[in-house]
């Protein structure tokens, strides 16, 4: 019987506690009337319920997780909880402070965190912690050093939904900063109005996002729009080998005092870029949408269309520099140098190496600058004004909708004017992706740069009848690349051994077949 009473007590004493909700509410019944003190009472696995409310005052401001697994929420979401840090100069406070090993256990959700004032991560901090973060909304924050909505050190946090809007940082990242290692996950994110307020001289910056010293953060379906940098990258910079990876990202509206209005990677940063939009960017220098110095990004199905430069790069400009575009689309760059892309180093001395294929550069004449002796191969490509390379073209691409520069009233002041984007969509009498209805439509023309990409590039996803080869421009290779036309309506019924969809089966499809067997390049 002992031995019984032993083992049960055993069990007891083994078995974990039941995880339970303690309640915040400042003014109201509630556990406790503020937000660190509820915390200091949890256990791993308890969650922290807020109710609506501004939350100040000690309790309510730098508050610390402790290295609890908790989660902490907000009832009815950040537009009706709020964490008013109320910090300034003289005392200084921040929303939170992540800092005792946190992982993606320790999860905050759901508030809006305001009006904080500190040297590094005025609105949340994170130092070897990496907690996860979602539908957060910081904003009004300001940061004496780096990171005005958020500072990472070490630190990798996951965000989604996460809001960062009108912060600012005395040197970089306005709305976010990571530093060394440092390497978060975001999900359907928002960059807007953050700005950097001094000119660096370690050549920081960032409007939005500001990446140093080996910090690759991975960023889906993210925004950025209206941020500024008063030195590099008004929506995003990176920094002393830092390499994000970047999918279906936007950078519109954002502008820079020196280079890359959108993006500048900077020594060694070697970015990945897949479906990213520039769009209206503007640079006081070079590079409209994006500047490379000693850096080497690899782009693909991206469109730079009415970005800017003062000098040269509208869309893109390089310095030592060695970028890779595939199937990307440039449209209505604007630079006195250089519409689409320029290649201009310092004194000269500095040659890049751009590697340019299947793409379109359709801005107006004066599509490519090489003002250093770079290497600039540009091949299957369409290009305005021309430019020798193999299987390029100069031909007017049918875009569907191109975009435009709107005078805004005063015709002879260009200085007034913004961009109003398109539709970079090809123009196709089998089919074409119409974006604002979602669904195809057929066109009474087709564009030339169906089907006139580099043979030895997959296809990946386009939709039959795809030709067998891959389209030129941003949505080559994707479920939204225009049809194939082969000059009488699309076939019915797929036919076993027709890969081009032109409704035979003969040599050309033989030939296609041969040219990519045993590649192993199905998507």
């Amino acid at each position: 019987m002992r031995r019984l009473i032993f083992a049960f007590v055993c069990l007891l004493l083994a078995a974990p506690c039941r995880a339970k909700i303690i309640t915040v509410d400042d003014d109201g019944l509630a556990d406790f009337n503020n937000i660190q003190a509820a915390i200091g009472d949890s256990n791993d696995g308890d969650t922290v319920l807020v109710a609506d409310g501004t939350y100040t005052g000690e309790g309510n401001r730098d508050i610390d997780f402790l290295g609890k697994e908790i989660t902490l929420r907000s009832v009815n979401g950040p537009k009706n909880c709020i964490i008013d840090c109320n910090g300034t100069e003289i005392d200084p406070h921040r929303g939170f402070y992540f800092h005792n090993n946190e992982d993606a256990n320790s999860v905050l959700d759901g508030f809006t965190i305001t009006n904080g004032y500190e040297q590094l991560g005025a609105g949340i901090r994170c130092e070897e912690a990496s907690a996860t973060i979602s539908k957060c909304i910081i904003t009004g924050n300001s940061a004496e050093d780096s990171g005005g909505g958020m500072f990472n050190y070490q630190s990798s946090p996951m965000l989604t939904k996460c809001t960062f809007i009108y912060n600012s940082s005395g040197d970089g990242g306005g709305g976010m900063t990571n530093t060394w290692h440092s390497s978060p996950i975001l999900t359907n994110c928002t960059f807007n109005g953050n700005s950097t307020l001094d000119f660096p001289i370690t050549g920081g910056g960032g409007g939005g996002m500001y990446n140093e010293e080996s910090s690759s953060p991975t960023l889906s379906e993210c925004t950025f729009s209206g941020n500024s940098a008063a030195a590099g990258g008004g929506g995003l910079s990176n920094y002393w080998d830092s390499s994000p990876k970047l999918s279906n990202c936007s950078f519109s509206g954002n502008s820079a005092k020196s280079s890359g209005g959108g993006v500048t990677n900077w020594w060694g940063s070697n970015p990945t870029l897949a479906n990213c939009r520039f769009a209206g960017n503007l640079s006081d220098y070079i590079g409209g949408g994006m500047y490379n110095l000693q850096s080497g990004p690899t782009l693909t199905n991206c469109t730079f269309s009415g970005n800017s430069a003062q000098t040269s790069g509208g869309g893109m400009g390089n310095d030592k520099s060695s970028p890779t575009s595939i199937n990307c689309t440039f449209a209505g760059n604007l630079a006195p140098d250089g519409n689409a892309l320029a290649c201009d180093s310092y004194e000269q001395q500095n040659p890049s190496k751009l590697e340019v294929t299947n793409c379109i550069l359709w801005n107006g004449e004066g599509e490519v600058r090489n003002n250093d002796s770079s290497t600039i191969t540009i091949t299957y490509s369409d290009v305005q004004g021309s430019w020798a390379g193999l299987g390029n073209i100069n031909v007017n691409p049918c875009f569907v909708d191109p975009g435009y520069w709107d005078p805004n009233g005063t015709p002879e002041d260009a200085n007034d004017d913004f961009w109003i984007d398109g539709d970079y969509h090809l123009k196709s009498q089998a089919g074409r992706w119409d974006a604002s209805g979602k669904t195809w439509v057929i066109d009474a023309n087709t564009s030339p740069c169906i089907d006139a990409g580099d043979m030895s590039s997959p296809i990946g996803y386009e939709p039959f009848p795809n030709g067998g080869r891959v389209n030129m421009g941003a949505y080559g290779g994707t479920t939204k690349a225009s049809k194939s036309y082969f000059g009488q309506p699309v076939c019915e019924t797929v036919v076993a051994g027709d890969i081009n969809g032109d409704c035979r089966v003969d040599f050309l499809d033989f030939a296609f077949m041969a040219f990519h067997w045993l590649e192993g390049n199905n998507p």
